[in-house]
Order: structure tokens, then C-alpha cells, then sequence
């Protein structure tokens, strides 16, 4: 690769890609001369690139592979060959080694300097894929711990040491804190304390799907005590559901946690959510949305003004698609206000609120105010009253381009959604430009992925028997047997077009519109899912766990 191509500035790098403007390089140079940051740290903060952009960029500039550090598992004898501090100062992931190589992750574009530590420290030739900065950090911080500190075994102590506490003395603070380092390895987005009739079982919920992973003696249900004063609930309180939250370092991570507590017969059961307080935004593309999507979605999203909802059930990835659209605009030029509750992806460069319904803030009054703060799109959090779809509504008929939330199954099923909530047909079918609906599915873990030929009883599922071959995950370290590692999206897009509009005036039913719809390129979200299945993306396992038969 020539050597001047190689040293154009990561600006100009991103811009050729057409990640970023000239209106973007120029207010970064604004910020940067407060902050005296370099340029890309600049864009990677205020939102404006991620740190996957810069990643990719630098590996298709310096012909170095990129990976997703989170599907990696290195080996323990080639993380010995540094220690933590050095990997951290450095920017770079041991993966493997033999006899003449070592292969690393690294996060930095000159890699020139870290080629000479690498061969003088361990006399092998250093082989480098580039992943993502934090990424990179988190998995060395990751992997180095968990080595020296092995968590279950840890867990396990601390069982046997509270266990033959019989006056109740010994205090659980050891054990909750590596019982939350035990969610973060396991990559956990909630944490569940089930009180059985025997004994409390500990459950993870990851990817979606919830694991038992131990069970403790009902002596431990001062577990629940302990986990209620941490989140400022009343542990006075025993007959009625409670909700709080708390904060708590992890790894150097900052996590927030979501407590709610519920009664049952054998006592209270506690469900607790754990929220990255940071983490790095995400493309549609990076989402699961396929390429020809990604250019319909693009135009729906840059429409002058309408609504424009997401739907599906809880815990589907609704607000983070919305994010990942809201940061494909241009947001230079564009006034962004959004209303959340909570806030959960920060952005500099648009105006963020929280609702608080303590001071009459309601994602209702909110879009009145918003309306005279000249914005050119609003984000709401979610329509869930009538009040909330009027506002909406009216002012997206106002020049404004609205994006919300709601829950209902389907991309069609949005319109008697918001008729039910007292929407007039003819308000809806001018301002509706378009519906995703969303699931979010398991990814077959890469590092156990094997082929294999498909069953009768799946072809007929999947409606194709002309597929010759699939995709499973067998189970492995790296996935903790699952067969499965992190999410992807399957959908469907309804865009409205005159067609469209006409018949949700005329309060047609959802089939008449599904039908116009195909008629003009409509997939509904099976066909999407079948498309994941036959790319081996996912299973068909997992897209019957997830719209059933």
C-alpha cells in the first residue's frame, strides 16, 4: 500500500468513505480547539462517527482484517506472554501464538512502535487485526481478571463461608459484587433472584433467553434485603411491588441498575436490569438491517416531516434502531430534541430530555414545549395515551418530522394501534410515512458455527425446499455453551405511499393494506427471518423461539 495513502489524516479517511461532511469536520475543529482533543476522538464523542466507523476505516486503509473483539476468546498462554497494564498502554488484545507468531487485536492506526515492543518482549512476529477502541480496552480489562480471578470458584467460597455464618454476621458485600461480576461475564442484560420452596435460584436472562445458572439456601434471603437498600427501596416493605435503582462500578465499567421487586408464595423476587452507562452507538447495518433495507429506512428517516414509529415488544432494540437513524441524519444542520424515559444513548449534538412526572414533564407536554424550540425532528420516547398520539400527530402535521415507539406486533398493526388511542383515520394516513416492526434474534456463535442439512419438518417451515444447507452453533467456550453469541434484527418496513395513505383514510383493515404492500416489494418479518436463516446468521431454532409456528 502506498505509503502517502497511508498517512492521509482519519479525517479525510471518513470522509471518503462518506461518514462524515465538511459541515462535520468543521465543527469538530471548533470543539477540538477547547478541548484539545485529537479529531477523531472529537467525531467519536459528540456522536458524529463510532468507534466501529474508525475501526473499519484504519483496516481497510492499512489492508488489516477488522474483528468484533466480542466474539473473541484469547488463549490463556498468550495473554501470559504481557501483563494487563502493558495491553491497556498500548491499545492492543493477545489472541493466539506459535512458534514464530503471535496474533493481536489492536485499536491504534500506527502500529509501527507496538511491532517492535511485540517483537522485543516475546521474539515472535506480531500479526495485527484492528477492532474498536473500547472494545479492545474492556476485553483486556475482561480476560486478565477473570484469568487471575476465576468467579465461580470465588462465588463458591463466599457460599460456603456465608452458609456457616449462622448468626447472620459475615456481610454479603463480597458476594454481590462477585455475583454482579459473574452477569458481566456472562454478558447478562438482567439479573433474576427467584425464591423457590427449597432454595433461591440465581438466573441470568442473556441474548434474550434466561439461564439458571446456581441456586442458593434459603438462608440467603437476606440476598434480597441486601439488593433492596442498594437500590433505596424500603425493606420494610414486603406485601407490594417495589422499584428502584442503584450504580455500581464493574471492571472499570460503569453500570446502572434497574431494580423491581415482586410478591410471590415462597417471597420477594427481585428482576434487575444492567445498563452500560457508556457504549458505543451502533449503524443500522451493525444492527442486522440488510443493505437494499438500510437505503429504504435511510429515506424514510429523511423525510422533511410525518411520523415515523418503531414497534415491537419490550426489550426488542426499538430505541436503539431509533438512535442508529437519528444518527444517520445530519445533525449539523438539523435540530434534534428528544423526550426519554430514561435517557439511554447520549448524544452532544442533539438536545436530550428526561420525562418527570413528579414536575408534570410527560412526553405530551414535552412535545408542546419542543414546538416552540424551532426543532426540525422530535424523539419520543414511546406513545403509550392519547394524549401523547395527538401531540405527536399534530406535530408531525406541522412541518416536523416525528419518531416514536409503540407496541404492537406487527408494522400494519401500528394503524388501529393509534385509532384505538382516538387517532381519526384522516389525521393518520397524512402524516404516517412509515412502520418498522422488530424481533431480535440470537447470532450462531462464529467460533462453533458448523453446516448441516436441513430437516423435512424445517423446510417446510421455512417454506423453500430447494435450501440444500443451514447453520447451527454446537456450543462452546466462547459462547458458554449456547451455541450462540449476541443479537441481530429481523423486521419488516411498511412505507406509506399514496396507495397506502388512501386506505388507512378510508379506515381499511390491516389484510387489504398487507396485500397493497406486496404488491409493491412488502417483506413481512418471516420472510426477513428466512433470509438471516438461509445467510446463517441465526437458526431456525431460534426464529421459532421467536415468532413461534
Amino acid at each position: 500500500m502506498a505509503e502517502g495513502k497511508r498517512k492521509k489524516p482519519l479525517g479525510v479517511l471518513l470522509q471518503d468513505k462518506g461518514l462524515i461532511t465538511d459541515g462535520h469536520i468543521q465543527l469538530a475543529l471548533q470543539d477540538q480547539k477547547v478541548t484539545k482533543q485529537r479529531l477523531g476522538e472529537v467525531l467519536e464523542r459528540m456522536g458524529i462517527v463510532s468507534q466501529y466507523d474508525v475501526a473499519t476505516t484504519i483496516a481497510d486503509q492499512e489492508g488489516r482484517p477488522y474483528v468484533d473483539v466480542d466474539t473473541l476468546k484469547p488463549e490463556e498462554d498468550t495473554l501470559r506472554l504481557f501483563n494487563m497494564n502493558l495491553c491497556l498502554a498500548n491499545h492492543f488484545l493477545p489472541l493466539s501464538h506459535d512458534a514464530k507468531e503471535v496474533r493481536l487485536a489492536t485499536a491504534t492506526d500506527d502500529v509501527e512502535m507496538l511491532e517492535k515492543l511485540i517483537s522485543r518482549n516475546t521474539g515472535l512476529k506480531p500479526i495485527f487485526s484492528q477492532g474498536e477502541k473500547g472494545k479492545v480496552a474492556n476485553a483486556v480489562q475482561y480476560f486478565y481478571y477473570f484469568m487471575d480471578n476465576p468467579v465461580e470458584k470465588l462465588i463458591e467460597r463466599e457460599i460456603q463461608l456465608l452458609s456457616a455464618d449462622t448468626d447472620g454476621v459475615r456481610s454479603m458485600d463480597n458476594f454481590v459484587t462477585n455475583l454482579f461480576q459473574l452477569a458481566v461475564k456472562n454478558r447478562a442484560s438482567d439479573l433474576h433472584v427467584r425464591p423457590m420452596d427449597a432454595a433461591i435460584s440465581i438466573a441470568f436472562r442473556v441474548d434474550g433467553v434466561v439461564r439458571a445458572q446456581f441456586s442458593l439456601p434459603l438462608s440467603f434471603k437476606r440476598l434480597v434485603t441486601t439488593l433492596k437498600m442498594r437500590a433505596g427501596m424500603d425493606i420494610a416493605e414486603q406485601r407490594l411491588p417495589q422499584d428502584g435503582s442503584f450504580s455500581e462500578v464493574i471492571l472499570n465499567n460503569h453500570y446502572d441498575f434497574r431494580v423491581s421487586s415482586t410478591v410471590c408464595p415462597y417471597g420477594e423476587n427481585l428482576v434487575m436490569r444492567l445498563l452500560p452507562a457508556k457504549g458505543d452507538f451502533m449503524s443500522m447495518s451493525q444492527l442486522g438491517i440488510l443493505d437494499d433495507d438500510v437505503e429504504r429506512l435511510n429515506k424514510i428517516f429523511n423525510e422533511p416531516f410525518g411520523i415515523v414509529l418503531l414497534t415491537g415488544p419490550t426489550g426488542s432494540g426499538k430505541t436503539t434502531t431509533l438512535y442508529a437513524a437519528v444518527r444517520a441524519l445530519n445533525l449539523v444542520e438539523k435540530h434534534v430534541l428528544t423526550v426519554e424515559n430514561p435517557i439511554e444513548y447520549r448524544i452532544p449534538l442533539i438536545r436530550q430530555t428526561q420525562i418527570n412526572i413528579k414536575a408534570g414533564y410527560t412526553f405530551a407536554n414535552a412535545i408542546r414545549f419542543f414546538l416552540r424550540h424551532d426543532p426540525d425532528v422530535i424523539l419520543v420516547g414511546e406513545i403509550r395515551d392519547k394524549e401523547t398520539a395527538e401531540t405527536a400527530i399534530s406535530a408531525s402535521e406541522t412541518g416536523h418530522l416525528v419518531l416514536s415507539t409503540l407496541h404492537t406486533n406487527t408494522a400494519f398493526g401500528a394503524v388501529p394501534r393509534l385509532r384505538s388511542l382516538g387517532i381519526p383515520p384522516f389525521m393518520l394516513s397524512d402524516s404516517l410515512v412509515g412502520v418498522v416492526s422488530q424481533r431480535l434474534v440470537r447470532r450462531i456463535c462464529p467460533s462453533c458455527k458448523e453446516e448441516y442439512r436441513p430437516s423435512e419438518a424445517e423446510l417446510q417451515y421455512l417454506r423453500d425446499p430447494s435450501i440444500k444447507r443451514l447453520y447451527r452453533g454446537q456450543g462452546c467456550e466462547t459462547c458458554h455453551g449456547s451455541g450462540h453469541l449476541g443479537r441481530t434484527l429481523i423486521y419488516e418496513i411498511m412505507q406509506s405511499n399514496r396507495e397506502l395513505a388512501s386506505m388507512i383514510g378510508r379506515d381499511a383493515n390491516v389484510d387489504e393494506m398487507v396485500e397493497a404492500a406486496q404488491r409493491t416489494g412488502f417483506k413481512d418479518i418471516f420472510t426477513t427471518a428466512v433470509e438471516k436463516v438461509k445467510r446463517g446468521d441465526t437458526s431456525v431454532a431460534e426464529v421459532i423461539r421467536v415468532l413461534g409456528y
